[in-house]
């Protein structure tokens, strides 16, 4: 064999292998996929408990909050304005067969009649009132106020809303009248004969 021949055949042996060779980029992504897919194999072998990643842990939900503490009764909340208030009153969520709730129902069907407002309304702003008030120092619960301003009127029907009503006393207590005479001004501004 001469030099020549041995040289083209080393040459051509040479482009053979070039031919077959993987650019070194591609040599390094095939290696690391079979170290991956290794991996995979070994941990699928594995005693530890599988973790779902695909799933994104779920926050805990927040606990509803108590009745007794709601600050407002939405117009669909499933709740009835007597069970809220009266378990607002006694501080604790109460049965909706309890006799605190029966005492409710009826103030605030007394003040549906004599005002244009659904007792859920009623509700809201009496407990709005209270707590405009308790800003301002003065402690009246929102059940005493619905008792209170259900004076105004007596036993006839209001020409005005109990939501009116509510705002022209808070204003009057503001200005330094007690409950009382608070009541005795409405009732002339009812009636100023």
């Amino acid at each position: 064999m001469s030099f020549q021949s041995h040289h083209t055949d080393m040459a051509h042996a040479k482009n053979v292998n070039n031919r077959n060779r993987m650019p070194s980029c591609c040599r390094r992504s095939l290696l690391f996929a079979c170290l991956l897919a290794s991996g995979l194999v070994i941990t699928a072998c594995s005693d530890e408990p599988e973790i779902e990643a695909s799933a994104p842990a779920q926050p805990a939900s927040a606990p509803a909050p108590h009745l007794h503490a709601l600050p407002w009764l939405k117009r669909t909340d499933p709740t009835d304005a007597d069970v809220w208030l009266a378990s607002r009153e006694a501080g604790r969520d109460i049965d909706p067969l309890d006799p605190a709730v029966s005492q409710m129902h009826q103030r605030l069907e007394v003040a549906a009649q004599r005002f244009r407002d659904h007792p859920r309304m009623i509700a809201n702003r009496a407990v709005q009132l209270e707590t405009m008030l308790k800003e301002k120092g003065i402690d009246e619960h929102a059940p005493s106020i619905i008792e209170t301003l259900c004076e105004v009127p007596g036993d006839r029907r209001y020409v005005e809303s109990f939501s009116s009503l509510t705002q022209q006393y808070y204003n009057l207590r503001l200005e330094g009248l007690d409950k009382a005479k608070a009541i005795e001004a409405l009732r002339k501004l009812e009636d100023p004969a």
